[in-house]
């Protein structure tokens, strides 16, 4: 509803942090997890798949974009010098690799089954349906990409497929243990039933204004009595007008759900918002025209991924508990890990001082004294 739409919870991997321990690792190693080595080649190959990839980086840029807010994208892909990624780019991939190997080495010993045929083929389908929700909260917007989930995924090497689905499956059974929340048909069906308000189909209406301060006379005038559909056709700035303000109708199957549930919560039938921040300083105003029950089995994927997102969250412990325990040794190239009440991550080798570098001027354009 707004410029940059709010999280419909984009791939589902545990972020937390993680305690690093600087030592000595093979050349051939990256990093080192619980013992477990993760190749320089399984890295290098991992950077050069995504940083080659358009449609790849479109929807981590869209990931980014989501999990910010709309704050801040990706942001550089490419280093100083030709051939070279930036610091940033490669830290937070990094960060994301020893994430991964520590669910991975967390779910092997609870015992528990991420790697069966039926977990992996429905954490597939989990993936593509995280991805293409987080596509389609950006479509419509400037960050929009062309392709879907499944041309993305299937442009990328197979054997980083399987570890982004595998990775997929550990977190999913790691977080319905901790969670407590099951993932099958009957628990997520039991779900459902529990919470169904928050899975009702929507529709709204709006007016858009150029600014706060004309929003809120409109919604004066509304609140004193004024038709919401006369005063839309007569005052909003968008299309939307010739049919009264009509945005349409929106389940929990539809790109922009999240946002209007943000904007409208619990709002009930013929409420109105307040006047609520758009793009280009323009300000909306909605009101609720329907609430109606959504049939379960037509958004069955919609409930799984916010059973998951709960599942996250009461998984929290169980997480910090997984970082107090791991031990992770980091090829000195990549810097150190830092762990604070402000940063926790990899921290890139700081760049040498000036005069450390032997004829630094060298590099300086000087005139020519004859």
């Amino acid at each position: 509803m707004r410029k940059i739409v709010i999280p419909l919870f984009a791939t589902v991997l545990i972020s937390i942090g993680i305690a690093l321990i600087i030592g000595g690792v093979s050349p051939s190693s990256a990093l080192t997890v619980n013992g477990t080595q993760v190749s320089q080649s399984t890295v290098d190959s991992d950077l050069a798949s995504t940083t080659a990839n358009p449609a790849y980086l479109c929807y981590l840029n869209a990931s980014a974009l989501i999990r910010s807010s709309g704050q801040s994208g990706l942001g550089s892909i490419n280093g100083a010098s030709t051939g070279t990624y930036s610091v940033s780019y490669v830290s937070n991939w990094l960060n994301q690799e020893i994430t991964n190997q520590i669910i991975h080495d967390g779910v092997a010993k609870l015992n528990l089954s991420s790697q069966a045929t039926e977990n992996i083929a429905q954490a597939r389908l989990d993936l593509l349906n995280s991805m293409n929700a987080t596509l389609n909260q950006v479509a419509g917007t400037q960050y929009a990409c062309v392709k879907s989930a499944q041309e993305i995924l299937g442009s990328m090497p197979e054997g980083f497929v399987t570890r982004q689905v595998q990775a997929q499956s550990d977190s999913e059974v790691l977080l319905a243990r901790e969670g407590g929340i099951q993932l099958d048909a009957a628990s997520l069906q039991k779900f459902y039933a529990e919470n169904s308000s928050t899975f009702d189909t929507i529709c709204v209406s709006g007016v858009l204004s150029a600014d706060q301060a004309t929003a809120a006379s409109i919604r004066a005038q509304i609140e004193a009595g004024a038709d919401f559909a006369t005063v839309a056709g007569q005052s909003s700035l968008d299309a939307s007008k010739a049919k009264g303000g009509q945005l349409g109708c929106f389940s929990p199957n539809s790109g922009a759900y999240q946002s209007v549930i943000g904007d409208v919560g619990s709002l009930g039938v013929g409420a109105i918002t307040q006047p609520l921040a758009s793009s280009n300083k323009q300000y909306v105003i909605l009101k609720v025209t329907s609430r109606t029950p959504t049939d379960f089995a037509s958004i069955e994927n919609a409930v799984r991924r916010t059973v998951l997102a709960k599942d996250a969250s009461l998984a929290k412990g169980a997480a910090s508990s997984l970082v107090k325990n791991a031990t992770v040794t980091l090829n000195p190239r990549y810097g150190t890990w830092k762990k604070s009440a402000t940063l926790t991550g990899v921290l890139p080798p700081p760049a040498p001082p000036s005069n450390s570098i032997l004829n630094a001027k060298a590099n300086l354009t000087v005139p020519s004294t004859g």
